[in-house]
């Protein structure tokens, strides 16, 4: 009896183990064409199941958020940015590089004349990496054309938070691990060595690359003019201690059947970890100072609802996509063309 009970219990073990393996599996990304144009869709598992936690989830991570918060709060005041480090060209205009012993990846489009060109960067979601994220966007076809200078920078594989696939740390439970103080020095190395505009500096993500723009329009005011969040929202721990003020405009542009966004309309909100995106866009716009001035429907599918502080400047942006899922939206295959409308936004400030 002894000895079929002890069978059960280890055949129980391993099957909970390799489930437990299944449900925290990275996103795995091909270099086949047909994989390199779902990975940009594709939600991480990390992430997915963040937005699908149920009320009574979220109550059981209150005290671990807690502490982050606090932690997170005196890393963003105390913040020291460093220097790169390491520097190594290992392609053309693909870098390595460390950033406080850590190791780091990005890749730099420069347009025919970078001499005092506005800089964007571009940040992947959980699981892809900076080159990956610039053939699938197609970004570079759009913004070198009109003068901007593109860097796509890979987050990194944090095996202290259990993830052993690239991603940023956006905030919510790694209050160590400085994505923040990586990406100002990026920008501080670029500026100088290409000579751009350091006046005129904006960044774009997706997904987990989306997330993370939320908390550097918190965090790096000094750094960015606007951010740009594409399937995104901005999770509770920063929610909490938001800043009253802010002077970073912001674009959400978000899928109407995104099951990883929680909003008020379909009563996802309720019952997920963050807040709702509806909340979270009126509190950029009002945290700028700015009123609703137009909300307008495009024959394309979008709700465009525009803040400013008057007509001329609307500096806060929140874009719903009628019918579309999480995807950083393509012309051919949603009717939607996410880069043009990121470049339009940030020509606001040019």
């Amino acid at each position: 009896m002894k000895k079929l009970f002890t069978s059960i219990l280890v055949l129980s073990l391993a099957f909970s183990l390799c489930a437990c393996g299944e449900r925290e599996s990275p996103p795995q990304l091909d270099t086949s064409a047909d994989d390199m144009t779902e990975a940009i869709t594709e939600i991480s598992a990390d992430e997915a199941s963040e937005k699908s936690e149920s009320a009574e989830s979220a109550t059981e991570t209150d005290t671990t958020e807690s502490a982050a918060e606090t932690d997170t709060a005196e890393s963003a005041t105390e913040r020291v940015v460093l220097d790169l480090e390491d520097l190594s060209e290992t392609d053309e205009n693909v870098f390595t590089c460390t950033y406080d012993g850590i190791k780091r990846e990005f890749v730099i489009s420069l347009p025919p004349e970078s001499n005092g060109a506005p800089l964007i960067v571009m940040l992947h979601g959980a699981g892809d990496s900076a080159e990956n994220f610039r053939r699938t966007s197609g970004f570079d076809n759009d913004a070198l054309a009109k003068g901007y200078a593109v860097c796509y920078a890979s987050g990194t594989s944090n095996t202290k938070a259990g993830r052993n696939y690239r991603s940023w740390n956006y905030g919510r439970l790694e209050p160590d691990y400085d994505d923040v103080g990586f990406i100002k020095a990026l920008v501080n190395y670029l500026v100088d060595e290409y000579s751009l505009d350091k006046d005129h500096v904006f960044c774009a993500g997706f997904s987990n690359g989306g997330f993370m723009n939320f908390r550097l329009a918190l965090e790096a005011q000094d750094t960015f003019l606007a951010c740009a969040s594409v399937g995104g929202d901005l999770n509770k721990t920063l929610w909490n201690k938001r800043p009253e003020k802010n002077d970073v405009g912001m674009l959400v542009v978000y899928g109407e059947i995104d099951e990883s966004i929680p909003k008020n309309f379909d009563d996802s909100a309720k019952t997920a970890l963050d807040p709702a995106i509806e909340d979270v866009i009126d509190y950029m716009a009002s945290s700028n100072g700015l009123n609703k001035q137009s909300e307008n429907e495009t024959e394309d599918g979008m709700i465009i609802s525009k803040y400013g502080a008057d007509s001329d400047k609307d500096v806060v942006w929140g874009v719903l996509v009628k019918d579309a899922k999480h995807a950083w939206y393509t012309e051919e295959l949603d009717g939607i063309n996410t880069n043009k409308l990121v470049l339009e936004f940030f020509e606001n400030w040019r």
